[in-house]
């Protein structure tokens, strides 16, 4: 994992890195609130994808009123490979900004406005083939006036997604 920028300018406005692998990340705050966020995952219609076909992704929580700060989510099919391209269709999202190098297959928030789970859908153009694992790693808001939700770390489960088969040149229908 790369380490985070030291400003804090670059925390409500992006995660400068691609993905996360354990918590808390200490740059951000080196204790997680007691209790920690809970409930957070990613909500996609199914774990087989079809190549160049867009597949819905949300980072949903169990409870409907939660909200987030701050999003960073993933795509990889191994330790230093990223996979298929998010697309990113509101200003509340972006591309890893610079000196991040994520290409496409990480997307991060725009700023530290709490979004609604609604706001936290995201399309996905999987790769040709391999399998994908995705990740959400996420700031919930816990009302803090001046930005001090940083302890309010979460990583989603891992989701696993393989290519569909085909048999003989036909596609299967969607499931």
């Amino acid at each position: 994992m790369a380490a985070f920028a030291t400003s804090a300018a670059a925390f409500s406005l992006g995660a400068p890195i691609c993905e996360v692998d354990s918590l808390p990340v200490l740059e951000m705050s080196p204790t997680l609130a007691d209790p920690a966020p809970s409930g957070w995952r990613l909500d996609i219609a199914r774990d087989a994808y079809l190549p160049a076909r867009p597949l819905r992704v949300r980072v949903a929580n169990a409870d409907p009123g939660k909200r987030a700060r701050g999003v960073l989510l993933w795509a990889k099919t191994g330790p230093f490979t990223g996979a298929g391209q998010f697309l990113v269709d509101s200003d509340l999202f972006q591309y890893i900004p610079a000196p991040a190098d994520c290409g496409l297959w990480a997307v991060t928030h725009t700023s530290a406005v709490p979004k609604p789970l609604e706001d936290l859908a995201f399309w996905w153009v999987p790769p040709d083939a391999g399998t994908v694992l995705m990740r959400a790693f996420v700031i919930e808001e816990c009302g803090a006036e001046s930005g001090g939700c940083r302890d309010q770390q979460a990583l989603t489960p891992l989701r696993a997604l393989v290519p569909k088969l085909f048999f003989d040149g036909f596609e299967p229908p969607e499931s």
